[in-house]
């Protein structure tokens, strides 16, 4: 399984998104675009969003969802349609502005999650949060726990588990879902209503420090493929977690993958270092999202 270049030339690449006609859709955190890559590796700009576009998903609507960290500013959640308009589809939550959204996923009933860090300074780091969001715009609401640098976030290939990486930590946190929007209360803090730190027995994994989990992605057999950013590797783990395997790329600055082609069965790696996109055919495919 060895990485090849799709192209580069990319301003800290993120938030990679295969569309159905072909398209791969990466955010440039630095360029404040998203940049559509053709099969054969062209590119162009897709849309300008401004900010620094982080995350990004398709929605089964056709729009592209995107969590925008706002680079020096406050940061939110963009709809982008067909055509490349985008549109500010949440800047706060119960008049809260969001500290820097990150990352994003997609369910079947209407609404996405996603993860909101804390900004790092000198003199600590703020906790971060978990936000569920209808796609309609309707209605945003924080989750009741606190983490240290939320980052990637997925859900288990039977729905049932909500998946995030703590970058800070290096932990796999696999939390039980109730319902839409509703997660699992796991110890009496939280089923009293007060913020927690998730207990160990959420725990699925760790990622190798000084490795930082990023961005993931899960194939159809519920293995996390896990991009340790600062370690050169993508994280192979079962769906309980156990450590399988690595897929080594030439940029220790990975940042985030998901799975596309025809077969669905190419890995997509956003190198951020080196500012590329590199692939790699995967064992079997990727578990389908909800924009096809």
């Amino acid at each position: 399984m060895t990485p090849q270049v799709l192209t580069d030339g990319l301003r800290f690449p993120e938030g990679p998104v295969w569309g159905p006609d072909g398209t791969l859709y990466v955010t440039e955190i630095g360029g404040g675009r998203i940049t559509a890559i053709a099969p054969d590796g062209k590119k162009r700009t897709f849309a300008e969003t401004g900010g620094a576009p982080n995350g990004a998903a398709l929605g089964p609507d056709g729009y592209l969802y995107v969590t925008n960290n706002g680079g020096k500013n406050p940061g939110y959640i963009q709809r982008i349609d067909p055509q490349g308009k985008v549109e500010t589809l949440y800047a706060n939550c119960d008049g809260q502005p969001f500290q820097g959204p990150n990352d994003l996923v997609m369910d079947a009933h209407g609404g996405f999650y996603f993860t909101d860090p804390g900004p790092l300074t000198r003199d600590g780091t703020k906790f971060g949060h978990l936000y569920y969001a209808r796609r309609d715009g309707s209605s945003v609401k924080r989750m009741q726990y606190l983490f240290l640098l939320p980052n990637g976030i997925a859900l288990s290939h039977d729905e049932k588990t909500l998946i995030v990486l703590e970058s800070l930590t290096s932990r796999v946190w696999g939390i039980p879902i109730e319902s839409p929007g509703v997660l699992g209360q796991v110890d009496a803090g939280a089923r009293s209503g007060a913020p927690r730190s998730w207990p160990i027995s959420a725990l699925l994994t760790t990622v190798p420090q000084p490795a930082a989990p990023d961005g993931m992605c899960v194939d159809e057999a519920g293995n996390m493929l896990i991009c340790a950013h600062n370690g050169g590797v993508v994280s192979v783990h079962a769906p309980d977690g156990k450590p399988l395997s690595l897929v080594t790329v030439e940029d220790r600055r990975l940042t985030n993958c998901c799975f596309g082609g025809e077969d669905y069965r190419t890995l997509y790696i956003t190198e951020s270092g080196l500012g590329r996109v590199a692939t790699v055919r995967w064992e079997r495919a990727g578990l389908k999202l909800h924009d096809h």
